[in-house]
């Protein structure tokens, strides 16, 4: 058995986050373009047509509560929440623990995670298509990790 501890802090809730806040920025910047090429149009031409472009407010208003909205959970993480992790053969336990108190424990065999990737130091192991549970990679040691990634098929078959 391999055990490891991972800390849910700022820096995991940004690595947690990349994607999504990366998307909201995209649909931010697209919604700003549209936007305002719709205010220069208009004041130029006169077409009842370029009401079509109001769609541009769409990807704005998403974008920015998106935006918000993520960068308002990290800023609420505190340090006092982590998991351990017990990395068998065929499974994993994780037990989450919160101001010192088992807030629970879950058994996950590893063909049963939908995706697994490497980023940011961490190991993240998805167990539907938006939830993942962060392992840091240096809460390990060489030989813990690389036995880890073998039970994980890391290197063989990275995402499932």
């Amino acid at each position: 058995m391999i055990e490891c501890r991972t800390d849910i802090n700022v820096e995991a809730q940004k690595v947690l986050s990349k994607n999504l806040k990366l998307a909201s920025i995209i649909s931010l910047v697209v919604g700003i373009v549209g936007a305002l090429a719709y205010i220069v149009l208009s004041c130029f031409f006169d077409s009842g047509y370029l009401d079509i472009m109001l769609v541009f407010c769409l990807p704005l208003g998403f974008g920015l509560v998106y935006l918000v909205s993520i960068n308002n959970l990290i800023k609420k993480t505190g340090d006092s929440t982590y998991n351990v992790y017990q990395f068998e053969e065929e499974f994993f336990n994780t037990t989450t623990y919160k101001n010192g108190e088992v807030v629970g424990t879950v058994k996950y065999y590893y063909k049963d995670l939908k995706k697994i990737k490497e980023r940011d130091g961490y190991l993240l192991l998805y167990i539907n298509v938006s939830n993942a549970f962060l392992v840091k990679e240096s809460a390990l040691s060489e030989s813990d990790l690389a036995t880890v990634k073998s039970f994980l098929h890391i290197g063989i078959n990275k995402n499932k």
